[in-house]
Parts: C-alpha cells; structure tokens; sequence
C-alpha cells in the first residue's frame, strides 16, 4: 500500500489504528492521529506517530505536515498510543522540520480550515471560505502540494492587516478545538439541561459569532489553550 500524510487531526474516542501491531490495534489517549492517505482507495486512515513512521518508512514524511490539535489542552486519556496531540497542546508535526517545512505546514493548514476544517462545520457563519483560496485549493486537492508562491500568499493572506481577527489562524484552530470538544460533550450528556446549554454554547456563540467566553468555556469544561479566543 502507498499512503501519503495528509494531517494531525481529532478521532473519535472510539477510533483504533489502522495498522495491527503485535497487539492487536491500540486506540489514541489523545484521541488525536495522523490521518494518512490511502492511495490505492483514497481513503483517509488513521495512524499513531509510531505506526505512521512505520508504513511511511521514516519520518522524513510527517515533518512539517499540519497540526490541528495544536490548542488542544486535553490530558492523555485511557490506554493506547500517547497519539500526536499532547496535555500542553503540542503536535510533533514540527519536530525536526526545516523553516520551509514549517512555513509549508503553516501555509497548507490555513488553506484547510477556510477552505474545509472549519469552513465545512454545519451552522458556521459564512464568510470564512474565501474566494480567492479557491483555485490553489482545487489544485491542492489534486496534488497535495502548494508551490512557494502559493505558500507565500497564503502565508501574507493570514497575516494582513486587512484579515479580520476571528479569521486568523489561531481563532480558526480554537473555534475547530472548540467544536470537537462540544460535540463530544454533547454525544456524552444525559442531562436534559445540560444538552440545552451546551448546544447553545455551540449554536449561538461558537458558530454564529466564531467566539467563547471563559465563562461558557470553564462551564462546558472545555479544555483549551489557556489564550482562546483572547486574541
């Protein structure tokens, strides 16, 4: 099989690794992944960091691949892979990437989130998909690459003046965090009440103003980057 890295993203909580170890399949403490491309099938798949390096052959691939998990303050949970996300928001897509790596990683999960991660979520607000992103997206979809031109305009795109605060990269990461971490919470809710406020934490703030409040945070137990949505 040939598979090609696409992303650091969330699972679900009862997700397993694609590839079988010794013992068996192992789920992600973190309930986070790398999702790698089945190439054969064009199914997205997903693998541990040390199993991801194992059908990749290295870690030369996963360097500088994008991270969405990056504001995910979760503690490791249960048995399994420690995943790629960590307690102190981390990802190791970055680990030992270049600066052009990093740029790249940067570049191409900025595309993600308006163009898909974020812009695709039921409910959002429209605006964040952005018009002039659409031809290099529909060329990334192609080749899963971004030329050094495309990367530098996405690149100054984000952080031009002109680009208002709630579609930056970081306000973008913390509505994406945001709204896994309720639908999570909302799949677990017994409580009537419980399931009204938290779905009008989701409908009313997350979506429609792309924006938390501590308050709405700490009563959701949410657990996020210690600067969400501050900036």
């Amino acid at each position: 099989m040939t598979y090609t890295p696409l992303r650091i993203d969330f699972v679900d909580l009862d997700v397993v690794c694609t590839r079988t170890g010794g013992n068996g399949r192992h789920g992600f403490k973190t309930h986070t992944a790398y999702i790698l491309l089945d190439e054969d099938t064009g199914v997205e798949l997903p693998f541990g960091p040390k199993c991801a390096e194992i059908v990749l052959g290295g870690k030369e691939a996963l360097r500088g691949i994008p991270d969405f998990t990056t504001r995910d303050f979760t503690p490791d949970s249960g048995d399994g892979d420690q995943g790629t996300g960590k307690a102190g928001g981390g990802g190791s897509g970055s680990l030992g990437a270049s600066a052009d790596d990093k740029a790249r990683g940067f570049a191409t999960r900025y595309l993600l989130l308006r163009m898909d991660r974020v812009a695709n979520i039921p409910g959002i607000v429209p605006g964040i998909r952005f018009e002039a992103l659409q031809v290099i997206y529909d060329r990334f979809q192609q080749t899963r690459q971004l030329t050094d031109e495309d990367i530098r305009y996405i690149i100054n795109l984000e952080k031009s003046e002109k680009t208002p605060a709630e579609y930056r990269s970081t306000r973008l990461l913390d509505v994406y965090t945001a709204y896994v971490q309720l639908q999570r919470q909302i799949k677990r809710t017994a409580s009537v009440k419980g399931l009204e406020f938290l779905t009008s934490v989701r409908d009313n703030s997350l979506l429609r103003r792309l924006k938390l409040s501590a308050l709405q945070i700490e009563k959701a137990k949410l657990k996020l980057h210690p600067a969400a949505f501050l900036a």
